[in-house]
């Protein structure tokens, strides 16, 4: 027995004395430390201001903290877990040579895979809500905040470098000689960084440091996803600076990390970030992002592709400088050409990109870099006319036409006309054979038959400026509109005229743009941002006029109108009669579907509209889902017992009359049972006199029902439903047709005493007219044919409902409480 228990460890528990005698002995221990094992001792008995930074100046110099053994983990783990809470707020205030130096020995330990993760880890467990007892019992909500503001400082001093990623790279190729750990750190580094790890928790925690903040809190730039993945993509940029593109392991771990990056949601800023040197005209960085963008997969590289033209378009060709010069239009967009051209030449793939960027997102984008991008596909003929028979076919087809944005087509045609001229150029041949093929004529044809005129005049634009191009002056194409007279039509002619060469990036140029402080106060996060203000009030007072308008009616106006037809006054609606919209109701209740929603609304008697449209509806709803599903045979006895007892809280009209409708129509779903149910609920239920004569009514109309009069009931009580699901009724106009109207009770009274009184009498009438009875021929016929007439009498299947489900159950209960 004694065998089974095995001491693991035994721990002595020291006195107060020894333990002060423990930490003053600590000051000499660090002087003479001769391993680091004696140092991670140090550590752990909680050293003072004076002994931590003689230690952490030993580990430092012995120590490669970027080697990952145990001993590394056990020392990141103290100083995060341990020394941060204790020392970190007090170096902080510290404005001395001391305290500098301790803090930067303490980010210098802790700037690897390994400290970024200690300390993501630590400040998850802080925010989490499942925090041990023991972390609970010892830190308040204050204190929890105080300690996240801590480590939240912290972290930005560890990652608050350009070149962290490539210091973190060239350490670990120095430190570590196996590929394999190598690789699993920068892995870890990815999930740490690329897949947002970090951002999330500093966000959570940011948030948490706000809410307990009582002053104004500067927002930390790791918990803001922009300026996050601004910082990311910058490190990218530096990573891969002097490299010399060969190095595939390189290449790969840059790839895999700038993919998991563009999934933060913030692909512009990455890519903005990542791209910064060639962005801005750096010739001799651009074959090394191409051959690193290769390096990508099929999805990262266009992504990253299509986010660089959009950074292109925003950095260069949306100035005001741009836009309205000409020849500094034509000097950006030359620039940019140049770019592209550099970037994707002798790689087919990043040309194949432009191409499906042109045909698809780049359609609706800005002319300017639409233009860049053809031009820089001017090398590659064969290029342009894929691009062009593309646009061909997208301009004239019939769905296209008829369903896509029209902001689209124009983008469309403007791509169309621009391919054309530059085709034309290199190869007219190729233009002179297109605007003959059936494709395009059938591409013309069919804008011009377009509903839209929008669509028929982009037709008559193309027509016009393709016919200009191929054809004589004699034979030219030519439409008599007014809409190819105005500015805009003369815009999309001269298109094929437009010819942008390829020119030097040198001429691209940065932009500075000042960054942004972004501030928090309390829990609320706001933006602090300047407002220009008017110069003076006279200003305003002068760009500003009343301009008054009247509208005056003519006599030649007035006899035109006489023609036109008057329409009524529309009908008001009683919820917009309110004079304060802000009481009106829009949030109108619709008619119960289900069972479970109709018990519901009839519970809910503190909302009219809700419970009087579930009354309304409670008989058609039951008496369809009767045959339909089990929603009503395992809810009705909850149904009949809350349709006995509702009561009219809001006076409505017909209640009696809805209630008794659902009632026995509940009855009618389940005579059997429900019939036993309401016999038993009469004698022995807590009702009034009301609600009992209710319940006496449902039993002799269900009954009456059952039997066949229903129709006759219902056309006296007015309590006709109709029952029948959508999937089994004619459309509304057959079946108006085809369907007997609903007749008012004095109609069906009618109706009943024709076929009682007259309709006796007319036979007789007729009788008596056809003469005498004796002259009357009776035809014999056999026995079979008698036997085949005579109807078979059916089972009477309703007398055993009617005995055990109403006829038994009344009179026995009557008997038990005449003779009680």
């Amino acid at each position: 027995m004694g065998d089974l228990l095995v001491p693991i460890k035994t721990t002595a528990a020291h006195s107060k004395g020894e333990r002060e005698d423990r930490h003053r002995h600590s000051v000499y221990d660090a002087e003479e430390l001769q391993s680091l094992e004696q140092a991670l001792e140090v550590l752990r008995s909680r050293p003072q201001r004076q002994v931590l930074l003689k230690v952490l100046q030993s580990i430092s110099g012995a120590l490669d903290i970027h080697s990952h053994t145990p001993l590394t983990s056990q020392i990141i783990h103290v100083l995060v877990n341990d020394i941060i809470p204790d020392h970190w707020s007090d170096l902080t205030d510290d404005k001395s040579g001391n305290g500098r130096k301790t803090k930067g020995v303490i980010v210098q330990l802790l700037s690897g895979v390994g400290g970024v993760s200690a300390i993501a880890t630590r400040m998850r467990l802080l925010i989490s809500t499942k925090v041990e007892s023991s972390l609970k019992s010892q830190l308040s909500e204050s204190g929890r905040a105080a300690l996240l503001a801590d480590l939240l400082s912290l972290l930005e001093l560890v990652l608050g470098r350009d070149d962290f990623l490539s210091s973190v790279w060239l350490n670990l190729n120095t430190s570590l000689s196996e590929p394999q750990r190598r690789w699993l750190l920068w892995k870890e580094l990815i999930t740490l960084l690329g897949n947002g790890r970090v951002l999330s928790t500093a966000s959570e925690a940011d948030l948490l440091v706000a809410r307990g903040s009582p002053t104004i809190h500067t927002r930390s730039w790791i918990s803001h996803g922009i300026e996050y993945s601004a910082w990311l993509g910058r490190n990218l940029g530096r990573l891969i600076e002097g490299s010399s593109g060969t190095d595939a392991y390189h290449k790969k771990a840059w790839a895999q990390m700038l993919e998991r990056a563009t999934s933060l949601g913030h692909t512009d800023q990455v890519v903005e970030a990542t791209y910064d040197q060639i962005v801005y005209g750096n010739c001799q960085s651009i074959g090394i992002h191409q051959a690193y963008t290769c390096a990508l997969s099929s999805s990262a590289k266009r992504s990253v592709v299509f986010s660089l033209l959009r950074t292109l378009t925003k950095t260069h060709l949306s100035a005001p400088s741009v836009i309205s010069s000409n020849e500094e239009t034509k000097r950006s967009i030359s620039a940019v050409a140049a770019l592209l051209c550099t970037f994707t030449s002798d790689h087919n793939s990043l040309s194949e990109l432009l191409l499906e960027w042109l045909d698809g997102d780049g359609i609706s984008q800005d002319l300017l870099i639409r233009r860049a991008v053809i031009a820089a596909l001017t090398e590659d003929i064969d290029a342009l006319k894929t691009a062009l028979s593309n646009s061909l076919r997208a301009f004239g087809d019939k769905i296209s036409i008829q369903h896509t944005p029209i902001i689209r087509q124009e983008g469309t045609t403007e791509n169309l006309l621009l391919l054309a001229g530059y085709v034309y150029r290199k190869e007219p041949q190729h233009i002179s054979h297109m605007a003959r093929s059936s494709v395009y004529l059938n591409a013309i044809s069919n804008r011009l038959a377009a509903s839209s005129a929008r669509q028929s005049v982009l037709g008559m634009y193309v027509g016009t400026a393709i016919s200009e191009l191929v054809d004589p002056p004699n034979k030219r194409m030519k439409f008599s509109s007014d809409e190819l007279t105005n500015a805009e039509a003369h815009r999309y002619i001269s298109l094929p005229r437009i010819q942008d060469s390829i020119g030097s990036t040198q001429t691209l140029k940065r932009k500075n743009t000042p960054n942004r402080q972004l501030v928090f106060r309390g829990a609320i996060a706001s933006a602090i941002q300047q407002v220009p203000r008017a110069s003076s009030s006279s200003q305003v007072s002068k760009e500003s006029r009343i301009i008054s308008i009247e509208e005056v009616e003519s006599e030649s106006d007035a006899e035109e109108n006489d023609d036109l037809p008057t329409y009524a006054k529309p009908d008001s609606d009683a919820s917009d009669s309110d004079d304060d919209p802000t009481v009106i109701n829009r949030d109108k209740p619709t008619a119960p579907v289900y069972i479970n929603d109709l018990i519901s609304g009839l519970r809910d008697t503190e909302n009219y509209d809700r419970h009087s449209l579930a009354l309304s509806h409670a008989s058609s709803l039951i008496r369809r889902k009767a045959s339909f599903g089990s929603e009503v045979t395992d809810n009705a006895q909850e149904l009949a017992s809350i349709l006995t007892g509702v009561q009219d809280k809001w006076d409505i009209s017909n209640f009696e009359e809805l209630r008794l409708q659902g009632m026995i129509a509940v009855l009618v779903a389940q005579p059997l049972e429900m019939g036993q149910w309401f016999s038993a609920t009469y004698f022995n239920g807590d009702y009034s006199i009301s609600q009992r004569a209710a319940v006496l009514t449902t039993l002799g109309l269900g009954a009456r029902e059952l039997a066949g009069y229903g129709k006759e009931d219902a056309a006296l009580t007015k309590s006709n439903q109709d029952t029948s699901l959508p999937s089994k009724k004619l459309p509304p106009k057959l079946h108006a047709l085809y369907a007997s109207s609903e007749m008012e009770p004095i109609t069906a009274a009618s109706a009943q005493l024709e076929q009682s009184i007259l309709r006796p009498m007319a036979l007789n009438a007729a009788d008596a007219l056809s003469g005498p009875n004796a002259l009357k021929i009776r035809t014999f016929s056999s026995r079979m044919d008698v036997e085949k007439k005579r109807t078979r009498p059916i089972p009477n299947a309703l007398a055993k409902v009617v005995a055990d489900g109403f006829f038994f159950p009344l009179t026995g209960r009557f008997s038990m409480h005449t003779q009680g």
